[in-house]
């Protein structure tokens, strides 16, 4: 089963979405979930979707059906990072992605209990949760199940994603929607956070045990061997799926990431 549901504070409102084995009243609320969760959430998932995604993932919802076809006792939590899908804000920050995954996480710790947390992380969303770690200091999950992380963030907006006007427009102080189903407004402050915060420099060995990494060869966002020196550099493990594509459009290589992950985190 899925539900929506949100998380609010004094700040921010964060739109969510969970998957779990079983029925519930469709007009309960998150506090039916959570109550059944003290009987049987063993073990919960935080998804981190990519740029300009939001919380209605395509990979999500596989990597949710696959591990509820055989754990009734797993869930898995996406949520809309700032300014994305149906997202109160207009604009996105750094500092608000990481005080909305810390938001996400201190929910799921207080409120789902579980024994054991993992997170799978696409693109951007694997930016950002490296970088959460690194700013934080501690990594709060088990393990990390990472799909062509964009590891270089600003290279791959400012050399792929966006146009050379855009880009002009941005370093000339203006703003530029950028996306698909909605477009994120970035702002030359977000841009230069960005630039300002190179996870490549880091070092993220401390971690390398609790990583795997799903790259594809082919991939026209993310450069594979920007990933690859980044997996070498920290130790990390990775798997190239040959010919992939950013997206992993083809479901037969796909299947080849979902089982790669599936294997890592033990379901």
């Amino acid at each position: 089963m899925e539900k929506y549901f949100d998380l609010r504070s004094a700040d921010f409102t964060i739109r969510c979405k969970i998957y779990f084995a079983g029925n519930a009243d469709p007009a309960a609320g998150i506090s039916e979930i959570a109550e059944r969760s003290r009987q049987s959430f063993k073990h919960v998932i935080v998804f981190c979707h990519g740029f300009a995604g939001h919380k209605d993932n395509a990979m999500a919802q596989k990597l949710a059906g696959r591990i509820l076809e055989k754990h009734d006792d797993t869930a898995l939590l996406i949520f809309n990072w700032p300014g994305h899908g149906d997202d109160e804000h207009a604009g996105i920050t750094l500092a608000d992605c990481d005080a909305y995954l810390a938001a996400v996480l201190d929910f799921v710790r207080s409120t789902l209990h579980p024994e054991t947390l993992d997170a799978s992380a696409t693109s951007f969303g694997g930016y950002l949760t490296l970088k959460y770690i690194s700013d934080h200091g501690r990594n709060p999950f088990r393990k990390i199940c990472l799909r062509c992380p964009a590891v270089v963030m600003y290279r791959v907006l400012t050399e792929t994603v966006l146009t050379k006007e855009e880009v002009q427009t941005l370093s000339e102080g203006g703003e530029v929607p950028s996306g698909f189903d909605r477009k994120v407004m970035l702002s030359p402050a977000f841009m230069q956070s960005l630039k300002d915060n190179d996870i490549t420099r880091l070092d993220f060995r401390p971690y390398a045990g609790s990583m795997r990494i799903a790259q594809g060869t082919a991939d026209e966002l993310v450069p594979c061997e920007a990933v690859k020196a980044f997996a070498e550099k920290n130790g990390i493990s990775i798997v190239t799926v040959e010919d992939a594509d950013h997206r992993f459009l083809d479901p037969a290589k796909m299947d080849i990431v979902l089982g790669t992950f599936l294997h890592f985190l033990d379901l």
